[in-house]
């Protein structure tokens, strides 16, 4: 089963989709933080999203599997490829009604592979916990139970079963029980189907008394079976007994095993095999007769004989003893050669030493004794036949030694057939009564050490159970339970009918009950059962069923804990002064607070499960921008807030500051923060428009400022005494500085209103650099530095504004010399690498600050550094270079280390 068909389930429910279905969603909708809850508590749960088939597995769930947490994904896919093929069904069917409204509860039990390969059984229940805005589900939640040894015990009793009546049917008798009460009376509690056959009785017409068999048994074979039986009962031996039973059909001969065991009751019961011994029993009496027959006229008939000359190997044989190897007299061996023939080609090489052996024997000893052996002979067509030899030495020489033998061959093929069905048999009956045994302890130990109560009930009385059930129960242990009245463990009468109306027809059906019903214990104390139960086969056992239960009152409490915790949430969420939206990586929402739906003025059921919400709350650009946001999150684990316009639904557009985070434990769904940043945004708009004023209005009495300090410093106005002097060159020294940051406020300005004006044109970025290092080379000399234009090409053309890219070069150049030392080289180098042309210049300073880096480019910002604030700097120049760079369509970026200089680079497109 896919995926699909579990989603089909859904989206085919019927549009008039049960009432309290819904009612239950809208309830039950929430955060999914709960799931931290729930795993704090330990419990197996899952959270099903029917729009996106995302499913959240709670690390406990994996566990039962043996799975990682990194192995078994969070998607229906995960779930349904694991399920077995057999309940794929069958857990269709229950998603589907429950969807449909047609079951008011979810509970459905399946296989699930495990990480080894094994199959686990799972019992899993939930409830829908919301809806989308059309009604149709989509969500559910629920935990999960390892079932795996009650549904194991049950199989172990089915299998039990099987294999007994599979033995009672293809063996020739009857497996049975018999039991012989302290006052004489017999009964079997168990029969085989065998014995309708056997004895022309049904199980059940001997399950109480057994007169019917005995009424069978041959006259003058019914005193010596009694006796056999009493005998055995008395000294507990097994009991072994060959007899006739007079039927309808004919006399038969029947073969009984059995071994007693002493009942608490002072009864015997004996567990045993009958088989029907008939035909053995005729081909011994036939054989018997042959021989005796064959003795009478064995010197007077020619059939199968043989006469042979024990010293010269010659021999001859009757026309019978050729015809039953499948020859014809004439094409019989050469008597010359009959010897050495029957030795090299006709014995089974098997039979070859002890066949030896007896002619030896008798060869040394046979005064007074026939020969007589039991071999194989080889038949003309191949095949082997058993050949009894009887015969005895006719002649002896005078030394003694024997000289001619005389004999016949009898073909005892088919007693030695009969006699190894006989020995099959028997080695078979025994392998019987010892599974038997073996099985009957087996779920001896099941049952004992089952960790659910079990129980056998007859007629509404207790007839077995095991410890686990006497704790359940309250009971001081299981014996104290025997012949105790089922119907203690309901409230009253009327609670006892119910529980028995509603069971009742599946037992009758046989069918397997599950059920979960408020019982209780001996001492009076209430506690919600599941009760599992089946009925006893009722050709073989007196009418009855087996019971299984367990405590889930547990369980049920943390169900009612999940609906509180879950309306909880709700309020948490939506009590919160940001916006907050959930979803899945398909993009659907799954959730929404009330201050998210005032920020986009769509009501909640618009939003949840929905994926076009992108198109109807941002523009393109914005889009693209969640998207590498997303990547980021992905590729990293984490991403940075990041500005984005929100267009409201009656059109007019929101700035908000976006947090984007994956939910707690899962990769498969994230959560969004949305912050209304309007009244920040137009507070920093009024502070960029002071700036630019105060900028503009501050320029030109600087400049008349620094022309007019450089006059006097010049000397203009006539020699200054040196204070003076050196106070005028302090102030000359602060006008440029305050004319360059002017200047770089309102190079930042125009860059950010989009006012810069930028010449693109071809040009050779090798010469550029020329250019720009001899215009820098006196600045670097006041710094004592020296730069020193390394590689590069003849060539580089690129196509960039000149003036903009001289500014660039100026402030990564002065940049480079500020973070100098004394005598250090500051490196220009330019490469040419395909259609990309790249630049770098290199310092040997301090380098970069690791708290600093991330800030680098952003205005108004410098590291905090002893050199650097020697230096001075306005904080703005990286900013404007690289904005001035990225205007041109090119690429900036550094590479540094501590304590081992730094390296700014840029790259532009080769010009064709």
């Amino acid at each position: 089963m896919h995926a699909g068909q579990i989603a089909g389930a859904m989206s085919n429910s019927p549009s008039s989709f049960a009432q309290h279905h819904v009612a239950a969603a809208l309830q039950f909708a929430g955060n999914d933080s709960l799931r931290s809850v729930l795993e704090a508590i330990g419990d197996s749960i899952w959270d099903w999203d029917l729009v996106s088939n995302e499913v959240f597995f709670s690390q406990p769930y994996k566990r039962i599997l043996g799975y990682a947490d990194g192995e078994f994904g969070n998607h229906l896919s995960e779930w349904t490829r694991r399920l077995h093929p057999d309940d794929a069904p069958q857990t269709l069917e229950t998603t589907r009604a429950y969807l449909a409204g047609e079951i008011p509860v979810y509970d459905n039990e399946h296989r699930l592979q495990c990480s080894d390969g094994s199959w686990k059984w799972l019992r899993s229940r939930g409830a829908l916990v919301a809806c989308t805005a059309e009604g149709k589900p989509a969500r559910m939640m629920g935990l999960v139970t390892d079932i795996t040894p009650t549904r194991l015990l049950h199989e172990e009793l089915k299998k039990s079963h099987a294999l007994l009546t599979t033995f009672s049917q293809q063996l020739p008798g009857i497996f049975y029980q018999f039991q012989l009460a302290p006052d004489g009376s017999s009964f079997f509690p168990y029969a085989s189907v065998g014995i309708q056959d056997i004895y022309e009785v049904t199980p059940e017409q001997v399950r109480r008394d057994a007169t019917e068999v005995f009424n069978k048994i041959h006259p003058d074979d019914l005193e010596s079976v009694r006796a056999g039986i009493m005998e055995s009962a008395r000294l507990l031996t097994p009991w072994h007994h060959e007899y006739r039973v007079q039927l309808s059909s004919g006399e038969r001969w029947l073969m009984g095993d059995a071994r007693p065991e002493k009942l608490g009751d002072g009864s015997v019961l004996w567990h045993g095999f009958i088989s029907d011994i008939s035909k053995r029993k005729l081909a011994e009496q036939k054989l018997s007769a042959a021989e005796q027959q064959m003795r009478l006229v064995l010197k007077a008939s020619n059939q199968g004989v043989y006469d042979f000359n024990i010293l010269t190997g010659e021999a001859s044989a009757s026309p019978e003893f050729a015809r039953m190897l499948g020859y014809e007299p004439e094409e019989f061996s050469d008597s010359k050669k009959f010897w050495r023939d029957f030795w090299e080609h006709r014995i089974h090489p098997d039979d070859i030493p002890g066949l030896k052996k007896a002619y030896q024997t008798h060869f040394s000893n046979s005064k007074g004794k026939d020969f007589h052996a039991e071999f194989r002979q080889k038949t003309r067509s191949g095949d082997w036949k058993w050949i009894m030899s009887l015969g005895s030495v006719v002649e002896w020489n005078h030394e003694g030694r024997a000289v001619r033998m005389l004999g016949t061959h009898i073909d005892i093929t088919e007693r030695k057939k009969a006699e190894e069905e006989a020995r099959s048999s028997q080695e078979l009956l025994n392998a019987s009564n010892s599974r038997y045994k073996q099985l009957a302890q087996e779920l001896d130990i099941l049952i004992s050490n089952a960790p659910l109560g079990i129980m056998f009930a007859t007629e509404g009385v207790i007839v077995r159970a095991n410890s686990a059930l006497a704790e359940l129960c309250g009971f001081a242990s299981a014996q104290a339970m025997i012949g105790v009245q089922t119907n203690f463990l309901c409230q009253d009468a009327d609670d006892y009918k119910a529980f028995s109306a509603l069971v009742a027809p599946k037992l009758l059906a046989d069918e397997a009950v599950d059920v979960e019903w408020k019982v209780k214990r001996v001492t009076g104390e209430s506690f919600i059962a599941r009760i599992a139960g089946r009925a006893l086969p009722s050709e073989n056992y007196v009418r009855g069923a087996v019971w299984m239960m367990e405590d889930i009152t547990l369980q049920h409490s943390m169900l009612d804990a999940l609906t509180s915790s879950e309306r909880r949430l709700q309020r948490l969420m939506n009590s919160s002064l940001v916006g907050i939206a959930q979803g899945v990586v398909t993009g659907h929402l799954t959730d929404v607070n009330q201050v998210f739906c005032q920020l986009s003025g769509y009501r909640r059921e618009e939003l949840i499960g929905q994926s076009i919400f992108w198109e109807m709350l941002f523009s393109e650009q914005d889009r693209q921008t969640c998207q590498q946001a997303y990547e980021e999150l992905v590729a990293t684990g984490s991403v940075a807030p990041f500005e984005l316009m929100l267009r409201h639904q009656d059109g007019h557009k929101i700035p908000i500051l976006v947090g984007l985070n994956y939910l707690e434990s899962s990769r498969n769904e994230w959560v969004v923060f949305a912050m209304d940043i309007s009244e920040r945004q137009r507070i920093g708009q009024l502070k960029s428009e002071f700036i630019s004023v105060v900028s503009h209005e501050l320029r030109t009495p600087l400049t008349s400022i620094r022309g007019s300090l450089g006059l006097v410093e010049a000397g203009i106005a006539g020699e200054l005494p040196p204070k003076a002097r050196h106070l005028i060159h302090i102030a000359h020294n602060n006008s440029v500085r305050l004319i360059g940051l002017v200047n770089d406020i309102l190079d930042m300005d125009k860059l950010v209103s989009g006012k810069m004006i930028f010449r693109t044109e071809r040009l050779d970025l090798a010469q550029l650099l020329e250019n720009a290092i001899e215009a820098n080379m006196a600045y670097a000399s006041s710094l004592k530095v020296h730069l020193r234009y390394s590689e590069h090409p003849p060539r580089a053309l690129i196509r960039a504004d000149s003036d903009r890219l001289m500014q660039v070069m100026a402030n990564l150049l002065s940049n480079a010399a500020k973070f100098s030392a004394d005598g250090d080289t500051v490196d220009i180098c330019l490469w040419q690498n395909g259609q990309a042309c790249r630049v770098e210049v290199t310092d040997h300073g301090p380098g970069i600050p690791a708290s600093y880096r991330p800030h680098i480019f952003e205005p108004f910002t410098q590291a905090d550094g002893t050199n650097t604030r020697q230096q001075g700097g306005t904080g703005l120049g990286l900013s404007i270079t690289k904005t001035l760079v990225e205007k041109m369509g090119g690429k900036l970026g550094f590479l540094t280390g501590e304590g081992k200089g730094t390296t700014f680079w840029f790259e532009f497109d080769a010009a064709e």
